[in-house]
């Protein structure tokens, strides 16, 4: 629906649409189609959302094309909401709204098969490079394989009259390093504690893993009670939307409890990180070679094609071998730690290990795989016991912004300092859902279990990992 006072045609619902699940018409309008079949834009139907994870639910075969088509679409609805406020109206420009539409669009555009495990793979000096960081390129027409006739930054300047660098700087960087208050604003809509880019991927992954947990909270409220902070530069909820924002941060931990930390979830993705780490350190291929194939590989072809490249007997091979080629052989769980534990055992080996950098981590992995060879009377390779630590960058709930109006004036109040409910939600997803775990070969576990002493070996476990020393001089090589 167009404003009073802008005309934003990709704004207009009766346009031209696409059709994506659950039930939602994309109103695409042709500039927006000219950026959507370009080439770097349909080479985001190779790359599934969720990774491995169909693995463990088979409906999770959806795309980062399908993905985002969707944050498009979700912008739009939040921006329409937005612009029935007068005073939010008055601020943005067409060239906010632009950008921002633009940039959800857009905002995985150098999104690449596995590559959060990737990222999660630090090595000095030839660390992968962060999916976000390759939105420039891309977007200038800088890698020649998906260039295609004209850049998108060439259709952005053309068809929109923006700048292209800033709708790569809405992609790339934090909303608060943005100038204007309305820029700040309108990047919150693309990343913040209830944007449009999380709007989405609950859903569409719910719909997608069958399950309901990131669907239920209250959308059209939600939408209606959208509005500005009290400072204008950050997206807020009114008071009428409170208990729509604690549902909405509430589907988010329960996707992450059940779906996307679910245990068996979290072992597919350890297994295809262990293999990833063991191809870096072996073949350490240099960093353009690897962006480029990246770029040019859906997630089935990288993985078997590192698997068919790895020596025979090599953790790579190994691993990706049960998880390819029609196979699915996930390794099981022999150890579960959380901060959750009343045990100060348990809590003192969570902390131990949650400390620990990757090349100590591999030392104590080592250890662990010999402590384990000894219990189970056979061989322990490293690879074959894999230590999942959550990721670090996921240790607090993000704030939501509440505004009430306090003796006429709007005063903003974050969401987790007046609800028990996100308060308990955030100490809950520290505490709970952020478990480390320690999984083995489906081998060694039935060994495990044909002795009948899986309670023992949790104590061996604990014991062995607040025994470890870590090194100061440790370094993340093959065959530490």
């Amino acid at each position: 629906m167009s404003t009073p006072a802008l005309h934003i045609p990709e704004l207009d619902t009766q346009r031209g649409l696409v059709r994506l699940p659950p039930l939602r018409n994309v109103p695409l309008t042709s500039r927006i189609a000219e950026i959507v079949d370009h080439p770097a834009f349909q080479r985001l139907r190779l790359v599934r959302q969720l990774g491995p994870t169909h693995l463990v639910y088979p409906g999770a075969v959806h795309t980062r094309f399908e993905h985002s088509l969707g944050v498009y679409d979700m912008a739009g609805r939040y921006l329409t909401a937005l612009l029935r406020r007068e005073s939010i109206r008055a601020h943005l420009s067409s060239d906010d709204i632009f950008v921002c539409l633009l940039g959800a669009l857009l905002h995985d555009i150098g999104h690449y098969p596995f590559a959060h495990s990737l990222e999660a793979v630090h090595l000095h000096g030839q660390d992968t490079p962060r999916h976000e960081d390759l939105a420039g390129p891309i977007i200038r027409g800088h890698i020649p394989a998906l260039a295609g006739d004209r850049s998108i930054a060439s259709i952005i300047s053309s068809e929109f009259q923006v700048d292209p660098e800033e709708v790569i700087a809405m992609i790339s960087n934090k909303p608060t390093t943005h100038a204007s208050p309305s820029r700040r604003f309108v990047a919150t809509i693309i990343s913040s504690g209830v944007d449009a880019d999380k709007a989405d991927y609950l859903e569409r992954d719910s719909i997608h893993m069958g399950v309901s947990y990131g669907r239920n909270y209250d959308r059209a409220r939600f939408l209606d009670s959208l509005c500005a902070n009290s400072d204008g530069d950050r997206l807020a909820v009114t008071a009428k939307g409170k208990v729509s924002s604690e549902i909405f941060v509430f589907c988010r931990y329960t996707m992450f409890s059940e779906g996307y930390w679910h245990h068996t979830v979290r072992s597919v993705s350890a297994m295809v990180e262990r293999a990833l780490l063991d191809y870096r350190l072996r073949e350490r291929p240099d960093s353009d070679v690897l962006t480029k194939r990246l770029l040019s590989s859906s997630d089935d072809e990288l993985l078997a094609g590192l698997a068919r490249e790895s020596p025979e007997g090599s953790p790579t091979r190994e691993l990706l071998g049960s998880i390819t080629h029609g196979r699915r052989s996930l390794y099981k769980r022999v150890l579960t730690l959380s901060r959750v534990y009343e045990d100060v055992r348990s809590r003192s080996a969570y902390e131990r290990i949650y400390l620990l950098d990757a090349a100590n981590r591999e030392l104590l992995t080592r250890t662990l795989a010999a402590v384990l060879a000894r219990f189970a009377g056979a061989s322990v390779s490293s690879s074959e016991l894999i230590i999942d630590t959550p990721p670090r960058d996921k240790d607090r709930i993000e704030t939501v912004e509440v505004v009430y109006q306090v003796d006429g004036r709007a005063r903003s109040y974050p969401l987790e300092d007046i609800s028990k409910v996100v308060q308990g939600i955030a100490t809950d997803f520290v505490k709970v859902v952020k478990k480390i775990r320690v999984f083995v070969h489906p081998r060694i576990r039935a060994l495990i279990d044909e002795k009948n002493r899986s309670d023992e070996l949790r104590e061996v476990l604990v014991d062995a990992i607040l025994g470890f020393e870590p090194r100061a001089d440790a370094q993340l090589e093959l065959g530490v």
